[in-house]
């Protein structure tokens, strides 16, 4: 089995690192993306190469890190920082998945991109009030509230990283967290027990190229993967507009036909092979022509060529994931519809 990936992130005085020593306690260690990041700068050469070619040759002076004009060139310009992400955070991310961890923990999980970079199959955000969370900065840094504040309100709205998790605790210093993270620590047990038997219902998501399989669902979001090379792993959100594959059926001059119906009388055509037409490059008689073939009723009127080359793309894509039961690989999961998701169509 695939071993799960989980993160924990949360603003600034949330207690991530409370929340990680209390898993430490338990025998889970978290891999701390802030201090890899620091240990990469100075071991990785891709990093190394990178940054000396953004900053210059005098950002590694005697094999240390020169700090003080790597922060300049990052406070220079928003370019210039998301510059030097783009150099540390695919490393960073690299090193994570050759780690043997599960456990990630990063202040900015979403705003780095890292959530994207790596696929987690859960997000748990810490959350605190803001009082509270400037408070311990307070203490912690020794600052003023008012340089506390500025820090906390800078970063991502704790609401937003929220809305993008899968599982919250609450740390104001009044809630059991240990009691939090058995309750969260038991629901994953469970949730990677059912995702090793469960259909792997095929999602369209309008906007983005391809097809995803549906992976779990958390309290705000879908969790997908991409079915392609990359089986890259994004977020969908009741804002998307994500459809089952499972929920699609062809026009014809009598009933509605399912799309894998369709699907599956094409394998057939086919005898498992992609399809033989061009189809991005053929006429629209062309088109239709072969599709007949495929589903002689189709109705000639409400069926338009884009619909056809969709369906012919898609039917592309499963084969070359190796995806040829479509009746059975495309049955619908319980809660995977659009229909039961927060916000409605």
């Amino acid at each position: 089995m695939t071993p799960r990936r989980i993160a924990i992130t949360g603003g600034i005085g949330s207690g991530k690192s409370f929340v990680c020593a209390r898993l430490a306690a338990r025998g889970i260690t978290v891999y701390d993306c802030d201090q890899a990041a620091k240990r990469l700068m100075l071991t990785s050469q891709s990093i190394r190469e990178g940054l000396t070619r953004l900053v210059g040759p005098e950002v590694y002076q005697d094999g240390r890190l020169n700090k003080p004009l790597l922060a300049s060139f990052l406070l220079a310009s928003e370019q210039n920082k998301l510059a030097v992400n783009d150099v540390v955070h695919p490393a960073v991310a690299a090193d994570f998945l050759a780690s043997g961890f599960e456990w990630l923990e990063s202040a900015i999980l979403f705003e780095s991109g890292f959530d994207r970079r790596v696929g987690f199959d859960a997000i748990v955000c810490v959350t605190a009030g803001e009082e509270v969370r400037v408070q311990r900065v307070m203490s912690r840094d020794a600052i003023s509230r008012a340089k506390a504040l500025e820090w906390v309100r800078c970063q991502m709205p704790q609401q937003e990283m929220l809305a993008r998790s899968t599982f919250e605790i609450r740390n104001n210093g009044t809630e059991d967290i240990d009691q939090q993270l058995t309750t969260i620590l038991t629901t994953l047990k469970k949730h990677i027990q059912t995702t090793t038997t469960m259909q792997q219902t095929i999602l369209s998501i309008a906007g983005k190229p391809g097809l995803y399989k549906l992976v779990s669902r958390g309290k705000q979001n879908l969790i997908v993967e991409a079915l392609d090379d990359t089986h890259k792993r994004i977020p969908a959100f009741a804002t998307d507009r994500v459809t089952s594959l499972a929920d699609i059926a062809m026009f014809t001059d009598a009933d509605d036909v399912p799309l894998m119906t369709v699907l599956a009388s094409l394998r057939d055509k086919e005898e498992g092979k992609p399809c033989s037409i061009k189809f991005k490059k053929a006429s629209s008689k062309e088109l239709r022509e072969y599709f007949g073939e495929v589903l002689p009723a189709f109705d000639r009127d409400r069926v338009h060529d884009s619909d056809i080359r969709k369906l012919l793309s898609w039917y592309n894509i499963l084969i070359a994931a190796g995806i040829t039961d479509f009746e059975e690989e495309m049955k619908p999961t319980e809660g995977d519809n659009v229909d039961d998701r927060a916000t409605q169509e």
